[in-house]
């Protein structure tokens, strides 16, 4: 994995092409929020892979956190929860019938309204809070903390896990799970391009396979011209410029080098990680994707063989997952 020693030199970059006059950190807060917030109004729809694929994922990390026992009762918290869709999978998961109080974090109210919506099904109590970790109120304390498509959103991840931890304080047996985050430790492994290159040599690689020829060729000359449309990559431009963020608009490749900041510097890497979490056992470490993508979008024969490596216990997927145990 590339190393770099300051996450925010990418965005650095982009600011000076911008012209941008805020901190790293300012910046990058703006860019995220505003694109996450016309994200969620096609979320489910542009995510439908992990609403299809992630339950399965889901289920097997609970598998493992259960064999070593966890509380009757639990309180959770879903950091960066989206639209519901990891607490979701935890409700159906082994682990549903314990947890009793559900909070919700995210930066964007529009992604709290959506999964507001689905609490509604839920019929557990809690609360949904705007912001980041440290703006959750004092005292609050977690005996589930998860995270589903985040950590590679996050600049500083020593920082943030530091505040994980927090949230879990005397509470010996506590557990932290995360997924759908690329896979750190595998850098140009040979398996995984080859199946990467199987797969790519009958489909679009992503993103392009989302798109139909007659739309790239559209956001190519948006891109040329600073025209901009209805898309959530458009409306992303556009609030940025009225509030002043930018005074043109960022290409696609620079909002995503700014939102998936750890997707360009190699991925989250489950050994990087064991320092930043002194106080936690890794309890189990899955990958999956392990053709790029996940497993809805294969093929039939490709599903088989994706469920072989999953079933195999294969750490070289796209994908990485993990479940922490805090201890005593």
């Amino acid at each position: 994995m590339i190393e770099v020693n300051d996450p925010l030199t990418p965005i650095k970059e982009i600011m000076r092409r911008h012209g941008v006059q805020s901190t790293p950190e300012e910046f990058h807060a703006a860019v995220n929020v505003t694109f996450h917030r016309f994200e969620s109004e096609v979320y489910d729809e542009g995510h439908r892979d992990m609403w299809e694929s992630l339950p399965r994922q889901v289920e097997l990390l609970a598998s493992s956190c259960l064999k070593d026992g966890v509380p009757e009762r639990i309180r959770m918290l879903d950091i960066g929860c989206g639209t519901g869709l990891a607490t979701d999978c935890l409700l159906r998961s082994a682990l549903g019938p314990r947890i009793q109080q559900i909070d919700l974090l995210d930066t964007s109210t529009a992604m709290l309204v959506r999964a507001g919506k689905r609490r509604e099904q839920w019929n557990r109590p809690g609360d949904a809070i705007e912001g980041i970790v440290e703006d959750l109120p004092a005292g609050k304390t977690y005996d589930l903390i998860i995270t589903c498509s985040v950590l590679h959103h996050v600049p500083d991840l020593p920082s943030f896990l530091r505040a994980v931890a927090g949230l879990q304080r005397d509470l010996p047996g506590a557990l932290f799970l995360h997924l759908q985050d690329p896979n750190g430790d595998f850098p140009d492994d040979p398996k995984q391009v080859e199946r990467f290159a199987e797969y790519n040599s009958i489909h679009l690689p992503e993103p392009l396979s989302r798109f139909k020829p007659g739309r790239i060729l559209a956001r190519l000359k948006r891109e040329l011209t600073g025209e901009q449309g209805q898309d959530y990559i458009s409306k992303t431009n556009r609030e940025l410029i009225q509030e002043g963020v930018v005074s043109k608009p960022l290409t696609v490749d620079e909002i995503f080098s700014i939102t998936d900041i750890h997707v360009r510097d190699g991925g989250i890497s489950i050994e990087r990680m064991k320092p930043w979490l002194p106080d936690y056992q890794l309890v189990t470490h899955r990958s999956y994707g392990f053709f790029g993508v996940l497993r809805s979008t294969l093929p039939p024969d490709l599903q088989r063989r994706e469920d072989q490596y999953i079933e195999a216990g294969e750490k070289n997927g796209g994908h990485v997952a993990a479940a922490w145990r805090r201890m005593g």
